[in-house]
């Protein structure tokens, strides 16, 4: 009998976190959804994003401050330009600098001559589309030195909100789980389909290895 009450009050639970995570996460499913596909079907031509981008040189005039590290004088050159985004590809010599900066759907490469005090600034401007492609895999990592972490907050930010995102689905998929458990008589192709998931994560998974 105290089992059954536990058991009908994980149930009561696991109903209320499934349907309040659900309406939370609605947006955030939709949208790595939607650029999910946009990244396997990069032929399709209404959300072509590369084709349509804008591209733009600025030229501008900066004072730069000797006797500074790398990364308080590319501080202080971005507050100047008045930009801000997740800095890579950093290549500093004694007369220049060359880094790019980028948010999502934007992206800046900068060399900055020290000499002359002189930046030009190469900006790509993408679409509505190529944002949306952007943020499913914008998380800041350096493909080329993993270790570095994110420079900007709101990358951190939208690192941060992923992780919160790939939890909440645990939560779901784990909710939705103990309430078919319940239910277990009425649907009764509940299992069939469980173990026909397992078996596909797993081919995926493990097994591709071995081809």
């Amino acid at each position: 009998m105290k089992s059954q009450w536990k058991f009908k009050n994980l149930n009561y639970w696991s109903r209320k976190f499934h349907i309040h995570l659900a309406l939370f996460l609605l947006l955030f499913i939709w949208l790595f959804s939607f650029s999910g596909l946009l990244l396997n079907h990069s032929n399709w031509k209404f959300a072509s994003f590369w084709d349509e981008r804008k591209e733009k040189i600025t030229k501008s005039s900066i004072r730069t401050v000797a006797n500074l590290d790398s990364s308080a004088m590319l501080k202080n050159i971005m507050q100047q330009l008045k930009i801000a985004g997740e800095v890579s590809e950093v290549w500093m010599t004694a007369d220049s600098i060359e880094f790019r900066v980028t948010v999502p759907g934007k992206v800046r490469n900068l060399h900055v001559d020290l000499r002359k005090g002189i930046s030009t600034q190469k900006e790509l401007t993408f679409n509505s589309w190529g944002k949306m492609r952007t943020l499913h895999t914008f998380n800041g990592v350096n493909k080329n030195n993993p270790d570095i972490q994110p420079n900007w907050i709101i990358t951190r930010i939208w690192k941060l909100a992923m992780d919160c995102i790939a939890i909440g689905f645990v939560i779901l998929c784990i909710s939705s789980w103990i309430m078919w458990y319940k239910l277990r008589k009425t649907y009764t192709w509940g299992p069939l389909i469980l173990i026909s998931g397992f078996a596909i994560a797993i081919f995926f998974v493990f097994l591709l290895r071995m081809l």
